[in-house]
């Protein structure tokens, strides 16, 4: 009868042993299987593709050589709607009358900051953009100092927004698009890209952020080495000794 029990206790404490190791087992797994679930969750929001990035940023780094679609995002259609006469005015050669900046002037100044203000800059960065590949497409001719006019007026809108508005978010925009126009990655942007030199280092004087003035500094002085524009042949003078007025 002793023996009867020991028999029966020590197989108890058996399969006491191998539940308890079963169980430790499914745990394991359990447990492996959750932090396998978490790590492919982690993989996916940091490496898996990226959603639509909002619009209230400079939309055209990654437009590549172009200005009117940024990957899958259709800028210049997007815009087309809010600004109608300026991007009529800027793609059509044709209408060469006034050149209206007030709207964007006013959107790009809006306070307090919202998606208006990126929407002015990124018009305006298409206009400069468009402009400036036009008139350095056909230098000398007379269209070239029309486009060429209007396309330092559009520069000049977002350089008085950088001192009239605060916000970083806009000024780490306004300097992307100077960026963007003083590296010479867009059509015709580096046979232009020394005469934003000026333009550039004036904005450190406005500055206090130390990154962003770092940023302003740096384009500055890539602009100072940049290559000098090519020389470009005027316009013939008429009866009273000027050419055309380009405006």
């Amino acid at each position: 009868m002793t023996r009867a029990r020991h028999c029966a206790a020590a197989a108890a404490v058996t399969r006491a042993r191998h539940c308890a190791a079963a169980a430790a087992v499914t745990r394991a797994r359990h447990c492996a299987a959750a932090w396998a679930g978490l790590a492919a969750l982690a993989l996916a929001a940091c490496s898996g593709p990226a959603g639509p990035a909002g619009p209230e940023r400079y939309r055209l780094t990654g437009s590549g050589e172009g200005w009117s679609v940024s990957a899958e995002d259709a800028v210049l259609e997007d815009l087309r709607p809010r600004y109608p006469v300026l991007l009529r005015q800027v793609f059509d050669p044709s209408l060469r009358g006034d050149f209206d900046l007030r709207a964007v002037r006013r959107d790009l100044e809006h306070v307090p900051v919202d998606r208006r203000n990126f929407d002015a800059l990124n018009a305006v960065a298409i206009g400069y953009f468009e402009l400036n590949q036009r008139a350095e497409t056909h230098p000398g001719e007379p269209g070239y100092f029309d486009d060429s006019f209007r396309a330092a007026k559009l520069l000049a809108v977002p350089w008085r927004a950088y001192g009239e508005v605060a916000d970083p978010a806009l000024r780490d925009a306004i300097v992307d698009f100077f960026e963007d126009a003083g590296h010479g990655g867009k059509r015709n942007t580096a046979s232009t890209a020394a005469r934003l030199g000026p333009i550039v280092a004036s904005l450190e004087a406005k500055e206090d952020d130390p990154v962003r003035r770092a940023r302003i500094r740096d384009l500055a002085r890539s602009l100072e080495a940049a290559p000098p524009e090519p020389e470009r042949p005027g316009p013939e003078p008429d009866e009273d000794g000027f050419g055309p007025l380009p405006f």
